[in-house]
């Protein structure tokens, strides 16, 4: 098992807090409610020492994979047996083990390298400078060239790289916030924003250094901080993206030379002003041109020379989705399944912050415990599947890995049912990702069962794949989608506090919590009791349940 595998805890917190949900796990049963049917089960009091508990500092954002994110995993396990569902997987364990590489910089063996003139400077990892997560070993080296804000928008009036040449070039930009009124703000051109690397190495850059904002540089500097050395993942047993589509190289043909390295490197104040040659104070005057709406020049650095090099080692590790089952009450129809998922993995620790990871996803995982008690009171025809998935801020890993290794066959699953992000924002509203997308009789389902007995108000907003937020791929029913399953996410919207430190119990809609779970409850109820699996009537090219639909195109 994983969780002894790994050894000696992190820290004496840490044993104390294994032994208090243990404890809790053991005494915390279900009490007078016991006695009541399906739905009133599910109560808002019921989630709040669960949350808690895996909202905990102690458990330093659930990182993947990790010691904490272990003991979540053994959490879930004792609380999936304390209810009463089944393990699922060979040997009659709750953990589905997900294989993982585990790659990390070598700091005495990376470095870049600054040359001007006759002078040379080196700036270390992780105390300058650092990697983006998408690195590998190599080395790269070009001439300079500072792109301002790095953005080649012509379109929206702004073009920091109208004629200067990036091919074979390190390109040098600013991080900065710009003004919430700016016409480069709204939600469309967000992604525009994100990908200033990408779309600079489709112009021929070999490398990006960015030089980080001041509020972040402010924050390092205040607490002595160096930057976290960040971990590529690989998963060599999951399928996620085109790699499942068979090659299409030529008979005979030499296969393609591998691509050389690309580094996307963000760089402190210090490093920054070295690079460009300017005094921190200009550099700061720089970044807040930008802050304020305007253009920094872009310009040539003729002489000026970055040479990149990392060194890596890759160690093979392992993380947990958790697995268990209500077994259904029909002897022929509990040979099918519907799926109830979340995921229990967040984001760890950056910079010396922990994200607590709270509504995403401690939410969901919580409320499935909730859903999960009341289906054992009242069970339907069908078995009902629950699965923990890990690693799912990582690309979904968990999910895809349960479909691929599915421990039941995948064309006997009806539909999946995904919890994630459920406790903040108004608490009468809820977002619906994929409910209409292959089966018309789930987002039917959803809307009886919420008519007759929630009332929350459904919103489709998100629900196109166009949407610029994209959120139709980022959460866990998509793996199932992919593979022609009806699949739906329960979805109450982002916050400020997405993916920041501000993600913490205090703040989470137990009555919010309580309705989105009951919603799910009863959807699971009548889909588990109808007399066939949910049709596949909306989707012409998707025919029967199964791995051939990875092929299908929803972008």
């Amino acid at each position: 098992m994983i969780f002894m595998r790994r050894g000696m805890m992190k820290s004496n917190r840490l044993r104390i807090l294994t032994m208090v949900f243990v404890l809790c796990a053991a005494s915390c049963g279900p009490g007078d409610s016991a006695h009541s049917r399906g739905a009133k089960m599910i109560r808002a009091e019921d989630m709040k020492f669960p949350l808690q508990f895996l909202a905990a500092p102690e458990f330093r954002g659930r990182n993947t994979p990790s010691t904490e994110l272990d003991i979540a995993s053994k959490y879930i396990a004792l609380m999936a047996e304390r209810i009463g569902l089944k393990p699922l997987m060979p040997g009659g364990s709750y953990y589905q083990e997900v294989p993982v590489e585990v790659t990390t910089i070598v700091p005495q063996a990376s470095r870049m390298r600054l040359t001007a003139g006759a002078g040379e400077r080196i700036f270390h990892f992780p105390a300058d400078a650092i990697i983006g997560r998408n690195f590998e070993a190599g080395k790269v080296s070009g001439e300079a060239v500072f792109l301002g804000y790095g953005l080649g928008a012509p379109q929206l009036n702004w073009d920091d790289t109208n004629g200067l040449e990036l091919k074979g070039k390190v390109a040098v930009i600013l991080d900065a916030a710009l003004p919430d009124d700016h016409v480069l703000k709204p939600a469309d051109n967000r992604r525009l924003l994100m990908s200033r690397a990408g779309a600079l190495r489709g112009k021929g850059a070999i490398a990006v250094v960015t030089i980080i904002n001041q509020e972040r540089e402010a924050r390092l500097a205040e607490k002595g901080l160096t930057f976290s050395l960040p971990e590529r993942l690989r998963f060599p047993d999951v399928v996620t993206g085109s790699e499942a589509m068979p090659s299409q190289t030529a008979a005979g043909a030499a296969p393609a030379a591998p691509a050389p390295p690309f580094f996307q490197v963000e760089v402190r104040h210090d490093a920054g002003a070295a690079i460009l040659g300017v005094a921190k104070e200009d550099l700061v005057k720089m970044i807040e041109t930008i802050r304020q709406g305007k253009r920094v020049a872009p310009h040539k650095m003729p002489g000026r020379r970055l040479e990149i090099e990392l060194g890596v080692v890759t160690r093979q590790d392992t993380t947990l989705n958790v697995v268990a089952y209500a077994e259904g009450t029909d002897p022929v129809l509990r040979n099918e399944y519907l799926t109830i998922s979340s995921h229990h993995d967040h984001l760890g620790m950056r910079e010396g912050r922990i994200y607590p990871g709270a509504d995403d996803n401690a939410s969901g995982v919580v409320g499935m415990f909730e859903i999960a008690e009341a289906l054992m009171v009242e069970r339907p025809k069908r078995s009902v599947i629950f699965v923990w998935n890990t690693a799912e801020e990582r690309g979904l890993v968990g999910s895809y890995y349960f479909v691929q290794h599915c421990p039941v066959p995948v064309d006997k699953i009806s539909a999946n049912l995904n919890l994630d992000m459920i406790s903040r924002n108004d608490t009468n509203q809820l977002y619906l990702i994929g409910s209409n997308k292959i089966s018309s009789e789930l987002d039917a389902s959803i809307q009886t069962m919420n008519t007759n007995s929630v009332g929350l108000t459904l919103d489709y907003k998100y629900e196109d794949p166009a949407h610029p937020d994209r959120f139709f791929f980022r959460s866990d029913q998509y793996p199932y989608i992919r593979y022609g399953i009806p699949g739906v996410w329960f979805f109450c919207g982002t916050t400020e506090d997405y993916h920041t430190e501000g993600d913490i119990e205090a703040k989470a809609d137990y009555a919010k919590m309580e309705k989105v779970s009951k919603l799910v409850y009863l959807v699971a109820m009548d889909i588990g009791n109808k007399p066939a699996l949910l049709s596949l009537d909306l989707k012409p090219e998707i025919k029967v349940r199964g791995e051939q639909n990875m092929k299908v195109g929803w972008r």
